[in-house]
């Protein structure tokens, strides 16, 4: 049995909270009979009463780990996401928030060679042009003295798959050190610590299918990666909506935008509209069509984002 695993730190003031119930929401929809984790840290779930209590109902095995009183709730989240093979047993899919789950989720990869699987980072190449030119990530790889090589691939770890083996406790264990690491200088980010230790031990990564962690957002923010993207979109799995910047532009999608969560949060509810949304989120992006169809070489609903006045003009005039 795979277990699908959620980690949750979140207080009454963000949308943390609302973002992995819609998720779990969306997954319960598509797969009834799941085996769902929730782990958490203890002030969250010291917090997790009321409507925010919900989600617990929702879940087959809820764990809380304890932390230092001091410790921030994003250091307390990264702690929980680089060490949870070691608070979970079982083969599991780590699923994260801010996603939709679309799709039956039907994981055949215990028999699967491999003891970690992931989505490359934004669906690009070994030598993304994205990646080589990201000041931020290599700035923080210089200072860890980190690889700087892309002649790997760059993982995106949203949506990780992880047997219950020794490979994969390692590999979390040395991702959890590295983080560690990175946390002492100020470096937040869990992703180069990630890629870093998939370099340091050989690659045992392996790729997963860019439908399990379609990272739509990316279209919308680099058009040519459309063509690439835009096909996984029509079969994906999982939407990964990412919520780093969530309202930073138009958005295109009610679950990337913030107001759909604080409507949820002051309401105290998931109402009707919500839900036709949470169930059917692959169909609600802005201008695009009720059946999305792979053979479109470049759907101009892509961009609304950047340029939602011309997009709207299209759409009136029938482009779109």
């Amino acid at each position: 049995m795979v277990k699908f695993l959620y980690i949750l730190v979140s207080n009454e003031k963000d949308i943390y909270y609302e973002q992995t119930l819609v998720s779990v929401i969306s997954l319960r929809h598509y797969n009834p009979d799941a085996f769902v984790s929730l782990l958490v840290d203890d002030k969250t779930d010291k917090s997790l009463v009321g409507f925010r209590a919900g989600i617990k109902d929702l879940v087959n095995e809820y764990k809380v780990i304890m932390f230092d009183e001091k410790m921030s709730n994003m250091v307390r989240s990264r702690y929980l996401k680089t060490n949870m093979r070691n608070h979970i047993d079982g083969d599991f899919l780590f699923i994260d928030g801010d996603t939709a789950i679309v799709d039956k989720l039907d994981v055949n990869l215990t028999d699967a060679k491999g003891s970690v699987f992931a989505v490359v980072d934004m669906h690009g190449g070994e030598n993304d042009k994205y990646q080589v030119k990201h000041k931020k990530n290599n700035a923080d790889k210089n200072t860890m003295n980190f690889s700087l090589s892309f002649h790997d691939k760059y993982f995106n770890s949203g949506v990780v798959f992880a047997k219950d083996d020794k490979p994969a406790r390692e590999f979390f264990s040395r991702w959890h050190e590295l983080y560690r690491q990175c946390e002492k200088k100020d470096i937040f980010t869990d992703q180069i610590s990630f890629n870093e230790t998939n370099h340091l031990l050989n690659h045992p990564i392996v790729e997963m299918d860019g439908e399990w962690n379609c990272q739509v957002r990316e279209a919308y923010n680099h058009l040519y990666r459309v063509k690439t993207i835009y096909p996984i979109l029509c079969r994906s799995k999982i939407l990964h909506f990412f919520s780093t910047g969530i309202d930073g532009k138009r958005e295109p999608h009610p679950l990337m935008r913030k107001d759909f969560f604080v409507k949820m949060k002051e309401q105290q509810s998931v109402d009707e509209s919500m839900l036709q949304v949470v169930h059917n989120a692959r169909e609600c992006f802005w201008g695009a069509p009720r059946v999305l169809e792979e053979k479109s070489s470049f759907p101009l609903f892509f961009l609304y984002r950047q340029f939602p006045r011309f997009s709207k003009l299209l759409k009136w005039l029938g482009v779109i």
